[in-house]
């Protein structure tokens, strides 16, 4: 998921969360509202923790991204350099093969 499907995920669900105790709240006794209280609490506290959770995803996942983009740069570079190297090789050889009458 993205991160800006995620936070309208924690929106919607927020917004979920506090529209139910009153929806409830008409027919519920105290009792009941206690624990749904406590439900909607422990609810919070879960999606927090998911919240927070996918946000440390997201950075680690940012990390490897940028560990892979400077692989591939490393790589261009070498692969840069062995053609150079090529290059000068097949001067070389056709030097040395010019120079041998060839």
């Amino acid at each position: 998921m993205t991160e800006k499907t995620m936070n309208k995920c924690a929106a919607l669900f927020k917004v979920t969360i506090m529209l139910l105790p009153l929806g409830l709240a008409g027919c519920a006794s105290e009792p009941d509202l206690s624990r749904l209280n406590a439900k909607v609490d422990a609810a919070q506290t879960m999606a927090r923790e998911a919240q927070d959770t996918a946000n440390e995803a997201l950075m680690k996942a940012n990390t490897l991204q940028n560990t892979q983009s400077e692989a591939i740069r490393r790589a261009d570079t070498a692969q840069q350099s062995a053609n150079a190297a090529q290059r000068t090789a097949n001067q070389a050889i056709r030097a040395a093969n010019a120079n041998n009458g060839g």
